[in-house]
């Protein structure tokens, strides 16, 4: 999503360019399939908050949002057909690792701030982000590249 540009003498500066109608797309699609995880997770939470205990609902919830977030990715945000372990492995190693960074921003802007909802905000942006990024380049990264290709056939 950029483009070097050389000025004489000057170097070369990378330029971004905007995101082609492709990639809008599969961000629009990323944005709907995480707020629909988020509202499963949370109704799946409601649903058995009364017959287990808060963590154990709150575990079971968290991989309900995860199942969907991977499904609706996969075939929807993502459209990868791919038959690959590869994809669900990277796929809960890219929400592994931004499970910690989440935690680590959420405690660093907290501590500087002393804000808790700038905190919650400031993990839950980039760690928006930084999914969005890990799924793209990682867990779907060949489902996109023959995607775009056929789409530039």
């Amino acid at each position: 999503m950029t483009t070097k540009t050389t000025f004489a003498g000057n170097g070369t500066f990378a330029v971004a360019r905007p995101p082609s109608g492709a990639e809008r797309r599969r961000l629009l699609r990323f944005g709907v399939i995480g707020c629909t995880s988020v509202a499963v997770d949370f109704a799946v939470f409601q649903l058995l908050a009364g017959s287990l205990s808060p963590h154990a609902a709150k575990a079971v919830s968290y991989l309900a949002g995860v199942v969907v977030g991977f499904v609706g990715n996969k075939f929807w945000t993502f459209e990868s057909a791919r038959r690959s372990a590869a994809e669900p492995i990277l796929y809960l190693l890219v929400y592994a690792v931004t499970l910690g960074v989440n935690v680590g921003v959420n405690a660093v802007v907290a501590e500087m701030t002393g804000s808790t909802g700038l905190a919650f905000l400031a993990a839950t942006g980039v760690t928006t982000v930084l999914n969005y990024l890990g799924l793209r380049l990682l867990a779907f990264r060949a489902a996109v590249r023959d995607r775009d290709q056929r789409e530039t056939a």
